[in-house]
């Protein structure tokens, strides 16, 4: 009798690691949600090298992308007194299938570098930055989750990101494109 790991029929750890991601895939159909993904434009965007604060044309990103997850979880933070009153975060936790995260665009190079920390997310109506990207999960070493985890964006602090200035100052917030 020979080890799993070593058969190249339809008993490899290839065909049973497709198979999972057909699984998640289903079930993800079934139950799943939808983040809009703002990737940060980095050849149009302008921000001072020092501060990273916005000049002129401010912080761009691509058109949304629609990253489909397992479970997206939007927990609404609690009230913190601070020197200014008052104040509040809400936090987002996503899980997306590995082959879903790459399939709409989005590299293994952006966890590995780190690119993702001026990337936004629309969820539930609210902006939010990406604050970690990790992988969980390997069989063979092929990555099966990624976890998306974000911080909610105040509107004063969306005022570098020109494509959020509705939303920073209360006007209308479809960011989706959607009609």
């Amino acid at each position: 009798m020979s080890r799993l790991d070593f058969k190249h029929g339809r008993f490899n750890s290839d065909y049973e690691t497709n198979r999972v991601f057909e699984a998640m895939e289903g079930w993800r159909k079934s139950y799943g949600d939808v983040l809009r993904y703002f990737r940060l434009n980095l050849g149009a965007s302008q921000t001072d090298p020092v501060y990273d604060e916005a000049v002129g044309a401010g912080r761009q990103y691509y058109p949304p992308l629609a990253v489909p997850c397992q479970h997206v979880t939007h927990v609404q933070g609690e009230n913190e007194y601070g020197e200014y009153g008052m104040y509040y975060n809400d936090t987002l936790t996503g899980y997306v299938s590995f082959s879903a995260f790459t399939g709409v665009g989005l590299t293994y190079a952006d966890i590995a570098t780190g690119n993702y920390l001026n990337d936004r997310v629309l969820y539930d109506r609210k902006i939010f930055r990406v604050v970690q990207l990790i992988t969980q999960g390997q069989i063979q070493q092929r990555d099966i989750i990624i976890l998306l985890r974000a911080t909610q964006l105040k509107p004063d602090e969306l005022i570098d990101d020109p494509q959020f200035a509705n939303w920073s100052l209360g006007g209308p917030n479809d960011l989706t494109g959607e009609q």
